[in-house]
């Protein structure tokens, strides 16, 4: 499935406005930014995640950070969410996380329509996804893994589907394989970001051990991006923010919104807090960053504005005369 993104030109980015750096060049500005997100675990009404956490107050926290700095002049063009949207595919779920994501946009002359792009999880009902988020009907709606392919601004994001309907673990079919390998032959302006929900890295804890990616599926995954246009890969399903490698591909994993897996529990132990991060993907002409963004209310240290900034930078001269 092949959709256009908000192609409305570039925002401004007030965060690096009239900044320099210390050898007095202009700073880096990134071409796209996308706000990624992941395990919303939405349940149905009345029911709480894992019996403790309300999911949807916990996305809640999520979007007023994106709300709040969208509002401020901050730039999004994307949110993609891999996966685990809601607990068990509710159709009413589907629904509440497309409504709160809409509400990321708050302003009549602020970016209109962000795009939300979805990934299905393993808690996910495959052909409610498709009904309810994808829209299809009909011919269309099927029980199959859908390849999205989406363009924004020049960037092509491509989904996966890495569940396996009725069981935890993840595997990339071989024909899937085969349909990203065929949309990775025509390189895209601005490069690809591949997207799907069991992160091709290895697992923080013993039981997500057992719920991985399967090992063919993620050496296939390193085999058919190797050498393509593929500049990051971002994937879900570990409940907290990691980094690696796949191949020469950096994989960035995002942190549920909800909850948050302790790598350091007990040998043998799966551990959880009730804490919530996203990630921050900011993409530059020759690199790309990665920044965490916890949702826990954590209290304001400081919050210098470009006075108090300019002070700071005046009280630490560059030593010009050691260039």
């Amino acid at each position: 499935m092949t959709g256009d993104g908000a192609d409305k030109g570039a925002v401004r980015n007030h965060r690096r406005d009239d900044w320099l750096t210390p050898d007095g060049q202009s700073v880096d500005r990134p071409t796209h930014v996308l706000a990624h997100l992941s395990d919303t675990h939405l349940t149905s009404a009345g029911i709480r995640y894992n019996g403790v956490i309300d999911a949807d107050a916990a996305l809640d926290r999520a979007v007023a950070v994106l709300r709040a700095a969208v509002a401020d002049g901050r730039r999004i063009d994307a949110v993609v969410v891999s996966g685990d949207l809601t607990d068990s595919g509710d159709p009413d779920a589907y629904h509440r996380l497309e409504a709160a994501l809409g509400r990321v946009t708050v302003t009549v002359d602020g970016p209109a329509g962000i795009p939300l792009i979805f990934a299905t999880g393993n808690h996910d009902v495959r052909r409610q996804f498709h009904r309810h988020l994808l829209r299809l009907g009909g011919t269309d709606d099927t029980d199959g893994p859908i390849l999205q392919v989406r363009a924004v601004r020049g960037l092509r994001i491509i989904v996966l589907d890495s569940t396996i309907p009725g069981h935890g673990h993840g595997r990339l079919l071989p024909e899937h394989l085969d349909e990203l390998r065929d949309e990775l032959r025509t390189p895209a302006a601005a490069g690809t970001v591949v997207v799907l929900h069991h992160a091709p890295l290895p697992p923080p804890s013993p039981l997500l051990s057992y719920f991985a990616l399967e090992s063919g599926s993620r050496r296939a995954l390193a085999a058919a991006v190797a050498g393509t246009d593929v500049r990051l890969i971002l994937a879900g399903h570990h409940h907290l923010p990691q980094s690696g490698m796949l191949g020469a591909v950096p994989v960035a994993v995002a942190g549920s919104t909800a909850i948050r897996t302790d790598p350091l529990g007990q040998a043998g132990h799966e551990r959880t807090f009730q804490d919530g991060a996203f990630n921050l993907v900011e993409l530059f002409s020759d690199t790309v960053t990665v920044s965490i963004i916890p949702v826990s209310g954590a209290p304001v240290v400081f919050d210098l504005d470009a006075t108090g900034c300019r002070a700071v930078i005046d009280a630490h001269p560059v030593d010009v005369d050691a260039r």
